[in-house]
């Protein structure tokens, strides 16, 4: 939450600039507008700022970041009050001409004079305001988790099956944990899937620890990297401690949370890196590289202009030759077949929808492979590529039809979720684990999940 004391016309523009991005309350002692405010979800709070009662009334004791933006000496007072009953808010105070030490002995984290700066300026301090809170918080927590209990190591957990950006993104907050002198493991379920992770993995030399291979009692702090929901949690876990992720709607709950709608996870642990001051090694930075790279399908889809500024900040450590050779692995035998039954078995809805059951498989990567494949055959704007693993029917999905959102449709359809053009599903294979003939299984999970998403996005099969 941010408190605004002061909403004069410099005050009104930091706001303009600021309201979209969290909670506001706006303290000052005549306010003309509050009808409009208060339709903007803006808290509004007349009365005078040096008042303990006033500041109580706008709940400054929560706020994560406090903005006196009043311009007179009585910035003095409120500064004294604000600094008294919210002392772990981040203060910005603004500089009042003629009284260059009036916050002299005052706990204040950043003095701005608007005569050298505008209301931009104190929204992007806001915005860094709220990346050092984050990680004084993120610190904090990990420090007195390990003192409590006896220095044992962290657990960094990746989702089942991990991707680029989850193994980047464990490495990374791993390296944050290290320069912390917290020692950590990075966890995962499933399987290293798709010839590109399995390549990366190996010429980055990640150490990475099947779930097999882990005790629970031997780590004290739990961490969740580019996942937020249980149906991705790769192992039981009595509670977790900490959640970095760019998925939102998950159902996890963590002490620190921060998820942010960006393309990877990889930008929020590179902008970590950077407010923190670590140059990334030219490994992690590598991998951190190819983590937002691939997330985002080379910068196409979801893609933020925070993606786009931290993946330009890696670029000067990043290894090309590397990058390379994990943008470009060979083809498993596989994943080829996989892709020629997904051709094969196509079944073309509305002339645009592509549907393909490609029976049983061991490797599940080779669905989203097949998935990307169809969706360059003319005339074809939505994939959806399925098959048995195991004991689970999976589904892969993409589109590059704007109407249309994956991750909601496969979230309504199976409880699945993602992205809007690339998603997928995991579903039980349940009473068809008793159907011995192939062929009649085939029939079975084909129609039963063609029918089931046709519905979801509202076409009749006979259309």
């Amino acid at each position: 939450m941010i408190v605004v004391i002061g909403f004069g016309s410099f005050g009104r523009k930091v706001v303009n600039f600021i309201k979209n991005k969290e909670p506001i309350t706006i303290i000052d002692k005549q306010i003309e507008d509050i009808d409009d405010l208060i339709k903007e979800n803006i808290k509004v709070v007349v009365g005078d700022a040096t008042e303990e009662e006033t500041l109580k009334k706008a709940n400054i004791e929560n706020a994560d970041i406090v903005l006196i933006l009043t311009n007179s000496e009585v910035n003095r007072n409120i500064a004294e009050k604000v600094c008294e009953l919210s002392p772990n808010s981040y203060k910005i105070a603004r500089a009042v001409q003629g009284y260059p030490e009036l916050y002299s002995g005052l706990n204040i984290d950043k003095i701005v004079n608007i005569l050298e700066s505008g209301a931009k300026d104190i929204a992007n301090e806001v915005d860094n305001a709220k990346l050092k809170r984050k990680l004084m918080k993120l610190k904090s927590i990990i420090l007195e988790k390990k003192k409590k209990c006896n220095g044992k190591k962290m657990l960094i957990l990746t989702h089942i099956n991990p991707d680029p950006d989850a193994i980047a993104s464990a490495m990374a907050l791993k390296t944050i944990c290290e320069k912390w002198d917290v020692e950590a493991d990075i966890g995962y379920g499933g399987n290293i899937g798709y010839d590109e992770n399995k390549t990366m993995v190996n010429l980055l030399e990640v150490n990475l620890l099947s779930i097999d291979q882990i005790n629970i009692d031997d780590y004290c702090i739990i961490a969740a990297v580019d996942f937020s929901s249980s149906k991705q949690l790769p192992m039981e876990v009595e509670k977790l401690d900490i959640i970095i992720d760019h998925h939102a709607n998950g159902d996890l709950e963590a002490d620190y949370k921060d998820i942010l709608n960006v393309g990877a996870t990889s930008s929020i642990l590179t902008n970590y890196l950077k407010e923190l001051n670590m140059e990334p090694s030219r490994k992690l930075a590598t991998a951190l590289f190819y983590g937002i790279e691939s997330d985002t399908n080379n910068f196409k889809r979801g893609v933020t202009r925070f993606d786009f500024e931290c993946a330009a900040y890696l670029q000067s450590y990043i290894d090309t030759t590397i990058l390379e050779m994990i943008e470009n692995p060979e083809i498993s035998t596989e994943i080829m077949e996989v892709i020629a039954k997904a051709i094969i078995n196509r079944q073309v809805v509305k002339g645009n929808i592509a549907l393909s059951y490609v029976g049983e498989i061991t490797n599940r990567d080779a669905l989203p492979k097949a998935a990307d494949f169809l969706l360059k055959m003319e005339g074809i704007s939505t994939t959806f590529v399925f098959g048995i693993v195991g004991d689970y029917i999976e589904i892969s999905a993409r589109t590059k039809d704007v109407r249309l959102n994956l991750g909601e449709i496969l979230k309504k359809a199976f409880g699945g979720g993602g992205h809007q053009t690339a998603a997928g599903a995991r579903i039980e294979l349940g009473i068809f684990k008793a159907v011995s003939d192939k062929e009649a299984l085939r029939k079975l999970v084909e129609e039963a999940i063609k029918a089931k998403i046709l519905e979801v996005i509202g076409i009749k099969e006979k259309e």
